[in-house]
């Protein structure tokens, strides 16, 4: 069941309510759940521990949803997708609901594209540097120092320092997972890269990476997680 240590989860029984007002009517079969797609595309801690498994805070989450008392009409699927397919699928209106996100990753911040729900949990995009070589982020200025290199993550958006990727003034070398780019750091092949504070702090203690890698006091930026339909 849902193990849910370090994160503030509120009003699970409201938010099963708003899921399913949310998700589009049809007309059920008798006796037959309808069923309601539930994306995500982190396949990194704590959302994910294990595909094979099946274990992690989605899998646990979707769970949850499916065994709880007042659901009688919906079965939640959860499908463990990269961001690029997400993306195919929203723009020709593919009908679901996506874990663990902020209208700011979907150039949403209005909510006139999507539907939300309320914050669920709060996360930050944090910098990760050696702790021989610490990177201190203040502004998208610190990360312009020539030779200097930004690890990130395939098709995700950085908002604050975006547009200055896109303009070629913050070089940046993307890998497909997040730990990845632990590893493109402990090989000197980046010099810090940007990981949500929650999966860096599971990594960290599984790859007792305590005393080896450094934390900016600054983040990129803090943000709530909910869920989008």
């Amino acid at each position: 069941m849902l193990n849910l240590k370090g994160y503030t989860i509120k009003a699970i029984r409201p938010l099963l309510l708003v899921l399913t007002a949310l998700a589009v009517s049809s007309v059920l079969q008798a006796q037959e759940k309808e069923k309601i797609t539930v994306w995500s595309y982190y396949e990194s801690p704590p959302f994910v521990t294990s595909l094979v498994g099946k274990s992690g805070l989605s899998f646990d989450f979707v769970e949850m949803l499916n065994l709880f008392e007042d659901n009688e009409q919906y079965e939640f699927i959860l499908k463990i997708i990269p961001r690029k397919r997400l993306d195919s699928y929203l723009s020709h209106n593919n009908k679901g609901i996506v874990l663990w996100v902020n209208p700011l990753f979907f150039n949403d911040t209005k909510k006139v594209r999507y539907s939300w729900t309320q914050p669920i949990l709060i996360d930050k995009q944090s910098f990760i540097s050696r702790v021989s070589d610490p990177f201190i982020y203040k502004d998208a200025t610190s990360l312009m120092t020539k030779g200097f290199i930004l690890g990130g993550i395939r098709g995700h958006i950085y908002s604050g320092i975006q547009k200055e990727i896109d303009a070629g003034l913050i070089i940046r070398n993307d890998v497909n997972q997040e730990k990845q780019n632990i590893g493109m750091l402990l090989t000197n092949r980046v010099d810090t890269f940007l990981i949500p504070y929650s999966t860096m702090k599971y990594y960290e203690k599984q790859m007792k990476l305590k005393e080896i890698i450094y934390y900016s006091p600054k983040p990129l930026n803090t943000y709530t997680r909910g869920i989008l339909v």
